[in-house]
This record gives C-alpha cells, sequence and structure tokens, in this order.
C-alpha cells in the first residue's frame, strides 16, 4: 500500500464547471473534492492511482457529513485538537471496511493532523525548519509579517543573501519538490510556503454537507473505471498531477462534446494526448514540478482499443 503522497491540496484550483456538470476528478489530498461540491455538481467521480489519496478522500467525505465544521477541521489537521480519535469514532461507521482498517493501521497519522502528514507536506516542513535555521526568526518573522509581494520580494533580495541560504537552500529545494531555484523564491515572495495550507470555508462545508452524496469514490483502477463509463458522459475533468500514461483515449471517449480538462505535466509538451486541445499557455504548477495546462476534449473517441 502506498504512502499518503498529499494531505491536503495545494495545487490550485482550476476555474470550477457550471452547476450541473458531471466532473471526473482525482482525490489527491481530499479537499479540492469538497470545495468543487460548491459548484453544485450533477455528480463527481473521484479516481487515483494511489489507493491511500483514496482512503483520504473518503474519510474527509464522512467527516463532512457527520461533524460539524470546526470538529472536521480538527480531524482534518487544520486546526490543533488533541481529541482526534474520537472524531474518528464518530465517522468510521460512515467509511468502507478497507479505508477503516487503513486508518485503524495508523493512528499516529490521525493523531497528528491528516493535512500535514502526506510526503509533499514533510517535505515543506523540513524546508521550513531549514529556511529557520539558516535565516533565524527574527528574519523569517520579518518576511512573513509583510503584507505584500512587493514588500516580501524586497526584503528577501536585501536580507536573505547569506552564503549559506545562497550555497545550499537551491540545493535543498531541489532535491525536495524537483522544481527550480526561481520557483523557490516566486513562492517565497509569494508568502505561499511559510502559508498554512486552504481549509475549507464555512460556506464551503455547509455545500459539501448538503451535496456529499452526489460523490462516487471509485475503488477501481482508474483505466477500469473509464472504460465502464458511457460515452460522451463527462462534462469536466479536474486530474491534477495523476499519469495520464494509457488513459488518454479513454479518458476521450468519456468526454461530452467541449468538454474541459486540466493536469499537471512535465515541460509542456510539443503535442498533447488525443482529443485534447489546449486552452490558452501552460502556467507553472506552483510546488510541484511541471506545468499546469488547461484543454478541452475537441473530438470523441469511440474506441480503447490500440
Amino acid at each position: 500500500m502506498a504512502g499518503l503522497s498529499q494531505g491536503c491540496d495545494r495545487l490550485p484550483d482550476p476555474p470550477f464547471p457550471a452547476p450541473g456538470a458531471a466532473v471526473l476528478l482525482t482525490a489527491e489530498g481530499g479537499d479540492r473534492v469538497l470545495r468543487l461540491l460548491s459548484a453544485r455538481p450533477r455528480r463527481v467521480a473521484v479516481i487515483d492511482r494511489n489507493p491511500a489519496q483514496l482512503h483520504l478522500a473518503w474519510l474527509k467525505l464522512a467527516a463532512v457529513k457527520a461533524l460539524g465544521h470546526s470538529e472536521y477541521l480538527e480531524l482534518a489537521g487544520f486546526r490543533p485538537s488533541r481529541r482526534r480519535r474520537a472524531l474518528y469514532v464518530r465517522v468510521r461507521w460512515l467509511l468502507p471496511r478497507e479505508t477503516d482498517e487503513f486508518w485503524l493501521a495508523r493512528p499516529g497519522l490521525l493523531d497528528a493532523g491528516l493535512a500535514g502528514q502526506g510526503t509533499f507536506e514533510r517535505r515543506l516542513a523540513a524546508f521550513r525548519r531549514f529556511a529557520l535555521l539558516v535565516q533565524g526568526g527574527a528574519k523569517l518573522g520579518r518576511l512573513c509579517a509583510l503584507d505584500s509581494e512587493e514588500e516580501r520580494r524586497l526584503a528577501y533580495r536585501s536580507e536573505w543573501g547569506s552564503f549559506l541560504w545562497k550555497r545550499f537552500a537551491p540545493w535543498v529545494w531541489e532535491r525536495a519538490f524537483e522544481a527550480s531555484a526561481a520557483t523557490m523564491e516566486r513562492l517565497l515572495v509569494e508568502g505561499r510556503i511559510f502559508s498554512p495550507p486552504p481549509a475549507l470555508p464555512p460556506a464551503g462545508f455547509e455545500a459539501a454537507k448538503e451535496l456529499a452524496n452526489r460523490v462516487l469514490i471509485v475503488d477501481e483502477g482508474p483505466g477500469d473505471y473509464l472504460r465502464a463509463l458511457p460515452e460522451r458522459s463527462v462534462d469536466a475533468f479536474m486530474l491534477g498531477g495523476m499519469d495520464l500514461g494509457g488513459l488518454e483515449r479513454d479518458l476521450a471517449r468519456a468526454a461530452a462534446p467541449g468538454a474541459r480538462a486540466t493536469f499537471v505535466t512535465g515541460p509542456p509538451p510539443a503535442r498533447l494526448p488525443e482529443g485534447f486541445v489546449a486552452e490558452g499557455s501552460p502556467c507553472e504548477a506552483g510546488f510541484f514540478p511541471g506545468w499546469l495546462v488547461a484543454a478541452r476534449f475537441a473530438a470523441c473517441v469511440t474506441s480503447s482499443a490500440p
């Protein structure tokens, strides 16, 4: 069983589809699944190649159904709590057996707060500790207290230029995130490296509670599920960083005419997968290596056979 790669979602949300859409998206940290429900989709199917991320999506979905907003934030790790196991007991009856067994075998993750327990979050926490060690608390505090990007940019350039930082920070960053030192500097200036993860707001929580039963978390492989879907049945795809290898034709077959898709890829491809037509220019995927691509399906492919 693969471990958690993300405990929460840091990838920027693409524009959500219009109300009444049928949406297929990856589980990742589970938060985007819940935020999507504010757009009032007709149905939502959640897929992922990593079963641990599906278990996380199940837990967050069940928590929305069973708990109040403040209790949800505690269990999910967005607020301090000493009662996460007790909250889990109130949620577990809504979970499938495999998901319940997964979390019962990992009580330490629940205790520590799920939002900070993915591989990504642990690497980010390690980088923050490195920055604190090299720069010191006073300098770090001054940078975080500034309100604008321009102020942070000036402070970064005037105060963060020590030999240790210039020599080792890019190396530590690139090893942790496979992203460039320029990306590190941009995220620091934007204030994102030291900001808390985005939590589900009260209005989003109420929408998720109301519409949680529209979500299907798929317990089979993405390819098997896509091949079983009716043709032209999905209006929007939010595929995050999932490897799309081998899925392109099945995605295109399931896409409704004009369906939109977003996904993270490596360097912007010269040619998009079959059925995809780019919309606009790719943008950097923030903490994640690669580029966030927006596309639409211009044609539907009716067979997944090679």
